[in-house]
């Protein structure tokens, strides 16, 4: 079953109810309507990414390989 609701909302009042509501939900809300989702980057200090160095390792030789890859092929 689907319904309609029409609503006429002077704009001056609707950005008025925006303001009252935090950041976050206007994001929200704002991603429904435009039929999406946004990915929000997170900035962190160089600090923190320095603990995660060394955590995993996997080896290998970049340069290396791409030269490899290119010589056999007959690309380069």
């Amino acid at each position: 079953m689907s319904s309609k609701i029409t609503l006429e909302l002077p704009e001056e009042l609707l950005v008025e109810a925006l303001r009252r509501l935090s950041s976050k939900k206007r994001r929200e809300l704002i991603n429904k309507v435009e039929g999406g989702t946004q990915i929000q980057a997170q900035g962190m200090p160089a600090m923190e990414l320095d603990k995660l160095t060394g955590l995993i390792s996997v080896g290998g030789d970049a340069l290396e390989d791409s030269e490899r890859l290119y010589d056999d092929t007959g690309c380069a």
